[in-house]
C-alpha cells in the first residue's frame, strides 16, 4: 500500500533557499539540499575568474559573447573551480534529463519573474528531472529576477561571462548557516549537472540578466523504467542495480501533493522546498521490513501493490556511501497514482 503521511523539514536562508531533509532508518538522515538565490542581492560578490584551482591552469573568463551550449560549458567550468577549492573532484555536464529539466524550469522562470523551486504548473524538481526521463536524485539552485513580470524569450539570445559569474558567485560565496547552494555545489557524491540558462527579452529602459538552474544529479545506479501513471490496485514493480562503490539499502516510497498551478505571487513565496520522507521504506532480508526487496548482489527488485489515495508519489533507491554512517537516496522519481 502506498502511504500518505510524509515527513517535512525545511531550512530557511536569509536571501536563499535550501531543500529539506529526506527521512532515513533509525536516527540516521540524509539532507537532500537544494536552493534558490535572487538575482538583485545588494551582496552580490564577483568572481576572480583568473584564480588557480587546485589544480590545472587558470580559468580564462570568455571575452566574447557565448552562445547557450558554450555559456553552459563555462558555468560547469566555474563549478568545477569552486569544488576544487575543497578538493573535491570535477563534474561533467549533463546533457540529458538534468540538463532538460533545469533548462525548462529556467525558462519557465524568466517568462514569469519569479524565483523558486515549484514551477509554475505546480511542478517540483524531482518530478520535472523525472519527466524528461531521468532517474537519479537531483539537487537544483535556482537563480533568476522576482519582479512577477511577464517577458518573452529571446530565442537568439547570447550571454556575457559576467552574468554567468555572477550567478555561480552568489551560490558559492555564501556563508554558514546560509549556505545551501553552496553544499549543493560541495556535495562530494556528485557526479554530474545539467545547466538550464533562459534570457528574457528586456521590458523598455530595462537591462536584464538570464535566469538559471542548476540540476546536479548523483548517478550511483542503473533502474528500469517506471510508468508515468498506474491505476489504483495494480502492483508498481521498482528493479535496478546500484553501483559497485556503494552499499544498496531501500525502496521508499512518498505521497507529494498533487501538482496544480500557481501564482506567480505564490511561487515567489516558495523559496524553500523540503522533499517529503518516504513514509515507508522496504529493506533486504535481515531488517525489520513489511515488504523484503529482494536481492542479487547489488541488484534489487520489489513488487508493491498500491490503493488509494490517488495522486503522485516519489519512489526512491537508497544506499550509503563509503565512510558514511547513514543511508541516501541515489534515485528519485515520481509517478502518478491514477
Amino acid at each position: 500500500m502506498l502511504h500518505i503521511e510524509s515527513v517535512f523539514r525545511s531550512c530557511v536562508l536569509l536571501i536563499a533557499a535550501c531543500g529539506g531533509a529526506a527521512g532515513a532508518p533509525a536516527n540516521d538522515e540524509h539532507v537532500v539540499a537544494s536552493g534558490a538565490a535572487s538575482s538583485t542581492p545588494a551582496s552580490a560578490t564577483p568572481i576572480a575568474v583568473t584564480a588557480v584551482a587546485a589544480s590545472g591552469p587558470p580559468l580564462v573568463a570568455p571575452t566574447h559573447a557565448m552562445s547557450l551550449r558554450d555559456a553552459r560549458r563555462y558555468m560547469v567550468q566555474l563549478v568545477n573551480r569552486d569544488r576544487a577549492t575543497e578538493g573535491l573532484p570535477p563534474v561533467d555536464l549533463d546533457e540529458g534529463p538534468a540538463q532538460t529539466a533545469g533548462q525548462s524550469h529556467a525558462e519557465d522562470m524568466a517568462r514569469l519573474g519569479f524565483l523558486g523551486h515549484w514551477g509554475s504548473d505546480g511542478s517540483v524538481p524531482e518530478q520535472r528531472v523525472t519527466e524528461a526521463g531521468g532517474a537519479d536524485v537531483d539537487f537544483e539552485n535556482a537563480f533568476c529576477v522576482t519582479d512577477e513580470k511577464k517577458r518573452e524569450l529571446d530565442p537568439r539570445a547570447t550571454f556575457d561571462a559576467t552574468d554567468i559569474e555572477r550567478a555561480e558567485s552568489m551560490f558559492f560565496h555564501e556563508t554558514p548557516p546560509n549556505d545551501g547552494h553552496r553544499k549543493t555545489i560541495l556535495g562530494k557524491f556528485r557526479k554530474r549537472v545539467g545547466i538550464g540558462i533562459a534570457m528574457p527579452r528586456p521590458l523598455p529602459n530595462e537591462i536584464i540578466v538570464p535566469c538559471i538552474s542548476q540540476e546536479f544529479v548523483d548517478t550511483y545506479g542503473t533502474y528500469e523504467p517506471l510508468p508515468r501513471s498506474i491505476k489504483a490496485g495494480q502492483t508498481l514493480h521498482v528493479a535496478g542495480t546500484a553501483s559497485n562503490d556503494v552499499k544498496l539499502g531501500a525502496v521508499g516510497i512518498a505521497k507529494l501533493d498533487d501538482p496544480k498551478a500557481l501564482s506567480v505571487s505564490e511561487l515567489n513565496k516558495r523559496r524553500t522546498y523540503p522533499q517529503p520522507a518516504p513514509s515507508e521504506m522496504f529493506w533486504p532480508r535481515g531488517y525489520q521490513t513489511r515488504l523484503e526487496l529482494k536481492t542479487n548482489g547489488q541488484s534489487f527488485s520489489i513488487d508493491v501493490p498500491t490503493s488509494a489515495p490517488r495522486g503522485l508519489y516519489e519512489v526512491s533507491v537508497w544506499a550509503q556511501h563509503a565512510g558514511e554512517k547513514s543511508f541516501g537516496a541515489i534515485s528519485l522519481r515520481t509517478i502518478r497514482v491514477e
